[in-house]
């Protein structure tokens, strides 16, 4: 049986592009998982509503977390999550949540290039920076020797 990160990776086909459906809790996974997605990815707005909290990594680190653990156990599908900005500006930090993420069983993240709760954008260098300490984290990487796609 492959793993969820390595149906996520199949999915990433050359002129073929991946369809995910944004869910933000067990229950609208499982719907979108009976409409036959082949992948789920949660939004960060939709699990902000959800709980009534604004947008802009204003659902606390544990919440989305452990939203994160409950769907992945909860279905069978590849979860990637709208991380907002790894939570934190350092890159260090920002890896070292990524691998608590990996942790619930998400196969993917993505994260912002917005500084939250200042203005702008990150520089090219500064996110460089961030991703690069994300993707050098061994324990956030499958076993797998493909590699999962972080965008931001």
């Amino acid at each position: 049986m492959t793993s969820k990160f390595e149906r996520f990776a199949a999915l990433h086909v050359p002129g073929d592009p991946v369809l995910l459906y944004n869910i933000w809790d067990v229950g609208s996974a499982l719907a979108v998982e009976r409409a036959g997605a082949k992948a789920l990815a949660t939004g960060s707005h939709p699990v902000a509503d959800a709980q009534g909290w604004p947008d802009g990594q204003q659902v606390p680190l544990d919440y989305a977390l452990a939203n994160a653990k409950r769907i992945a156990d909860a279905t069978e599908l590849p979860l990637t999550v709208d991380f907002e900005s790894a939570y934190s500006d350092d890159p260090a930090q920002g890896a070292a949540n990524v691998v608590r993420l990996a942790a619930t069983g998400a196969v993917g993240c993505n994260f912002e290039d917005q500084v939250i709760g200042g203005e702008g954008l990150h520089s090219l260098d500064r996110q460089v920076e961030r991703i690069a300490a994300i993707r050098n984290t061994p324990s956030a990487r499958p076993s797998s020797s493909t590699r999962a796609p972080i965008s931001s």
